[in-house]
């Protein structure tokens, strides 16, 4: 339903988004990740219209958007700021994109009230914004993008404003919602969790370029790049060099430990690579590469406990996650992972 190609955007002399290119299906949910300045909002503005690329081509429908103005795309948005009319009620804002694009008046207030119940306002049609909670306010917003069908629904950090709960409450309210309504929906997000459990393919932006894309667990468990590796996640990172090499397999050497890993592409022996290790992949205990390292933070979060392990032999510093029923009682312990789960990237790889 919708295809990027080639798309570059600049602002002067910085280049905003470089050659990005990617496809959409008809009905998924997609999230580009990345970190501020790494141009994923600035592609959003282009696929609504609100900025022109300066090469490349946007399509949806298999139809060029070059010269559709903004305002003539069938595009729902909701923002970060959402924009409600604070002097309208809920229902009069989830109406006025009806009567802006002339619907038949005795069609808007079923439309609305069959839109409202969606986000589970029933009843509250007549408060106006002040009147809600945040996580309301958010569903009169999704309620509003939505009411006059849209092709495509555009999410531009819609939920960094709220607490963490009432966020990841709305997470999984606005994937319901989506798949309810089988819209093709385009979210951009800093917030990790929120892209993995959103969507149904995941693009990972970095200094304006695409750096990986694909389903939320491929690109988490089978990190393309050291940025991905070390955004996504907590990961360990640790300088090392390559002893050999079979393919994708491959041994590394770090400090005086050798140590068995993997790599996305091939490496030779002798060069300078940059090995990740996820901190749930690690294991308290033996394992296909061990060391021996030090505790010396024990972080309670609940469900689980964050273990900071000095690791000497390396000079680094592990992040580790095991139960509170597993934590060790001593600080010495024996680290612990396999060679799928330890990647590694040529060490200019960004």
């Amino acid at each position: 339903m919708v295809e990027i190609e080639g798309v570059t955007k600049r602002f002067g002399t910085t280049v905003a988004v470089a050659d990005a290119a990617l496809s959409l299906p008809k009905g998924d949910f997609l999230t580009i990740l990345g970190p501020s300045g790494c141009g994923k909002t600035t592609l959003l503005r282009m696929i609504a219209g609100f900025e022109r690329p300066d090469a490349g081509r946007i399509a949806i429908h298999g139809r060029d958007q070059a010269a559709v103005p903004a305002h003539k795309r069938s595009i729902g948005m909701v923002f970060q700021r959402l924009a409600l009319f604070p002097h309208m009620s809920a229902a009069d804002n989830v109406a006025y994109p009806l009567r802006r694009r002339g619907w038949d008046k005795a069609a808007i207030a079923p439309r609305v009230a069959e839109m409202l119940s969606l986000v589970r306002l029933d009843g509250l049609g007549h408060r106006r914004p002040h009147e809600l909670s945040g996580g309301q306010q958010q569903r009169v917003a999704i309620a509003r993008a939505l009411a006059f069908k849209p092709d495509l629904l555009l999410l531009d950090e819609p939920l960094s404003a709220l607490d963490r709960k009432l966020r990841e409450d709305m997470q999984l309210e606005f994937r319901h919602i989506q798949k309810t309504l089988g819209v093709t929906a385009i979210n951009v997000t800093h917030d990790q969790r929120e892209a993995l459990v959103m969507s149904d393919r995941v693009v990972v932006m970095d200094a304006g370029r695409i750096e990986q894309a694909g389903p939320p667990a491929d690109v988490y468990s089978a990190p393309a790049t050291r940025f991905v590796a070390g955004f996504l996640g907590v990961t360990t990172l640790f300088p090392a060099v390559v002893e050999s090499a079979d393919g994708t397999a491959l041994t590394v050497r770090a400090g005086g430990v050798t140590l068995a890993a993997r790599s996305p592409g091939a490496l030779v022996p002798g060069g300078a690579v940059e090995c990740a290790v996820r901190a749930e992949r690690v294991r308290l205990g033996e394992g296909e590469n061990t060391l021996a390292g030090r505790v010396v933070e024990r972080i309670f979060e609940g469900d689980r406990v964050v273990l900071a392990v000095d690791v000497p032999a390396l000079g680094t510093q592990f992040a580790v996650f095991t139960t509170p029923e597993a934590a060790p009682e001593s600080d010495d312990v024996t680290l612990g992972f396999s060679a799928a789960d330890l990647y590694a990237f040529p060490a200019d790889s960004e």
